[in-house]
């Protein structure tokens, strides 16, 4: 599922391939993928877009929920 917080960072809780489709439709664009060592997010920066992203099944959710999806996918399966 992909998930995001207050901020507008987005996330997946499942893959990083999930998270580049849904970005992809919901009119992001791949090179705004931020890969950061701990953080690798895309930013919601408007109101419009966090709408847009909820339209198509995104979730809103707590910083701290972000933090353990993030910790999820950096474990190897």
């Amino acid at each position: 599922m992909v998930i995001f917080d207050k901020i507008g960072h987005m996330i997946s809780d499942e893959s990083w391939e999930e998270l580049h489709q849904f970005a992809h439709k919901i009119g992001l664009k791949r090179e705004w993928f931020q890969e950061k060592e701990d953080l690798s997010h895309y930013d919601l920066t408007t109101q419009r877009m966090k709408v847009r992203a909820v339209h198509f099944g995104a979730r809103l959710v707590t910083p701290r929920e972000i933090v353990k999806a993030l910790n999820k996918l950096k474990t190897p399966a």
